[in-house]
C-alpha cells in the first residue's frame, strides 16, 4: 500500500514537471515572439522610406472633398482617358476589364462634379482590345473631331492586330465604328508584318511646317519589345482621315530604348516664342522605365524629326504612363503619372517597387525642358502632389486624362483602389485650381 501512494506521488510530480516544462518552453516560444516582433517592427518603422525622403521637391496632398466618383459598377474599371470639347463638355472613356473589354464612356457638363450615366457607343467598341486614347483636334477649317484610338497588342503570341480607329464630328455624341490600321488585313496586303501596337496613341501632337501648324498629328506607341513608333494622322483631298505607315520615333537611340524598356512616351510641345520674327517650340518627349531605374526624357528642335540623347529624370518625374497639360493662369505645366520607383519601401519588404499612388509634378516650361536635356542645375520643379493614395497593396493605378479651362481650373479622371475599404479598382475624378493649390500650400 505504501509503495502505491509513493508510485502515485511520484506520477503526479512527473506530471508537475512535464507541465512546469511546457509552461517554460511555450512562455520562452512567446517571449522570443513578441521580442521578435517588437525588433521588426522597429526594422519596419526605421527603415520605412517617406515620400520625402524620395522626392526633391515640396509634396502636397489633394483634399478628399475633391473627389468624384465615376464608376465602380464592374469588378475592374481602369486605364481612364480625358478630353474636354468644344462645347466645354468633358467626356471620359475607359475599358470594362485589365487594359481591355468594352469601352464605357461617361459625359460631365459641369467640369466634373457630375458625370453621365453611361452613354450608347458603337457596337465595335464591346472588343476593344487595349485601353482607349480620346484627343480633340482642331483643322484649319475651324471644325473639331474627336478621335480615340485603341491598340490592339499581342497579348497572346500572333494576337497583334495594328489599332482601331474611330472618330466624331459633332463633340462625342456619335462615334463611327472602329476602323482598323496595320493589322492583319494590312498584313496580308502589303506582305508585311502586323503591328503589335500597345497604348496607342499614347500622344498625339498637331505638327508645325515652317513656323506653321498643319492639319497633321503625330501619334506614338510602343510594342512588346519597346521599339517605339510614330505615325502620322492627314487628311487625304477628300477629307478623309489617314495614317501614315508606323517609323522608329527614336531610331538613333533605338538601342537605349530597349535596353531600358521605355514605353508610353508622352509629348509635351513647349510655349511658342517668337525667334527672328518666326514662332518656335520645342518637343519635349517623356518615357515610361519599365525596368524602373527612373523615367527618361528628351528633346526635338525639328517637330519630332531628331531627337537629344534620353537623359534620365529626377525621382519627381519618375513613374508610368505620363500626361501632361498646360495652366494659362500659373503659365506652369502639370504632368500626371503612376509613381513607380525603384526602391524597396523598407528592410522587409518583398517588392523592390515604391509607390505611393496617383500623383502630379508641377513645375515651370524651362525647368521641364532642362530636366529633358539632363540639366538639372534649375531645380526639379515646384510642387509634387499626391492626387490620391493607392491601397491594397498594389501600385495598379494613376494612368489618367487630364483636362483644363482657360481659368486654371483642372480635372483628372483615373484608377485606383484610393480607399483602404476597396477591394478592385474603380473610376475617379478630381477637380482643383492649380493656382489656389499652389497659394494656399506653398506661399505664407
Amino acid at each position: 500500500m505504501f509503495e502505491e501512494v509513493i508510485e502515485e506521488n511520484n506520477k503526479e510530480e512527473r506530471k508537475r514537471r512535464i507541465r512546469r516544462g511546457i509552461f517554460v518552453a511555450v512562455s520562452a516560444v512567446s517571449a522570443t515572439i513578441i521580442i521578435l516582433s517588437i525588433i521588426l517592427i522597429i526594422l519596419w518603422r526605421v527603415t520605412y522610406v517617406e515620400l520625402s525622403e524620395v522626392t526633391e521637391i515640396p509634396i502636397i496632398y489633394l483634399d478628399h472633398s475633391s473627389r468624384v466618383t465615376v464608376d465602380r459598377t464592374a469588378d475592374y474599371l481602369g486605364h481612364p482617358d480625358l478630353v474636354l470639347n468644344d462645347r466645354g463638355e468633358l467626356i471620359t472613356m475607359y475599358p470594362e476589364g485589365h487594359g481591355k473589354g468594352n469601352v464605357i464612356m461617361r459625359r460631365s457638363s459641369d467640369m466634373g462634379k457630375n458625370w453621365s450615366a453611361k452613354e450608347i457607343t458603337p457596337e465595335s467598341w464591346k472588343e476593344s482590345k487595349e485601353t482607349p486614347t480620346i484627343y480633340s483636334i482642331k483643322l484649319h477649317s475651324g471644325e473639331e473631331k474627336l478621335v480615340m484610338i485603341s491598340g490592339c497588342p499581342a497579348w497572346k503570341e500572333g494576337e497583334q492586330d495594328g489599332f482601331n480607329f474611330s472618330y466624331s464630328d459633332d463633340g462625342g455624341y456619335n462615334w463611327s465604328e472602329f476602323t482598323n490600321w496595320f493589322g492583319k488585313e494590312w498584313a496580308e496586303e502589303t506582305g508585311k508584318e502586323p503591328y503589335d501596337c500597345i497604348v496607342a496613341m499614347s500622344s498625339l501632337t498637331q505638327v508645325k511646317k515652317r513656323g506653321f501648324y498643319v492639319n497633321e498629328w503625330l501619334g506614338t506607341f510602343h510594342d512588346h519589345e519597346f521599339n517605339i513608333y510614330k505615325s502620322y494622322l492627314s487628311f487625304d483631298i477628300y477629307g478623309n482621315m489617314e495614317w501614315s505607315e508606323p517609323e522608329l520615333l527614336l531610331e538613333q537611340y533605338n538601342d537605349i530604348c530597349q535596353a531600358n524598356y521605355l514605353c508610353e512616351p508622352e509629348i509635351i510641345r513647349t510655349q511658342e516664342k517668337l525667334v527672328d520674327g518666326v514662332k518656335q517650340s520645342e518637343l519635349i518627349l517623356l518615357m515610361r522605365n519599365n525596368k524602373h531605374d527612373a523615367s527618361m526624357a528628351c528633346v526635338s528642335y525639328d517637330e519630332g524629326k531628331t531627337w537629344t540623347e534620353p537623359a534620365y529624370l529626377p525621382n519627381a518625374l519618375s513613374g508610368d504612363r505620363h500626361k501632361a497639360q498646360y495652366d494659362p493662369v500659373t503659365g506652369k505645366w502639370l504632368v500626371t503619372f503612376r509613381q513607380v520607383l525603384g526602391i524597396k519601401p523598407n528592410i522587409l519588404s518583398t517588392s523592390k517597387l515604391y509607390g505611393v499612388g496617383w500623383v502630379a509634378w508641377v513645375g515651370d516650361e524651362d525647368v521641364l525642358l532642362s530636366l529633358a536635356q539632363g540639366d538639372w542645375t534649375k531645380g526639379c520643379g515646384d510642387a509634387y502632389i499626391v492626387l490620391a493614395e493607392n491601397y491594397g497593396g498594389s501600385l495598379d493605378c494613376g494612368y489618367a486624362g487630364t483636362a483644363a479651362d482657360e481659368d486654371g481650373n483642372f480635372v483628372l479622371v483615373s484608377y485606383g483602389r484610393f480607399s483602404k475599404s476597396t477591394v478592385n479598382p474603380y473610376i475617379m475624378s478630381v477637380s482643383f485650381n492649380l493656382k489656389e493649390l499652389l497659394e494656399n500650400n506653398l506661399m505664407g
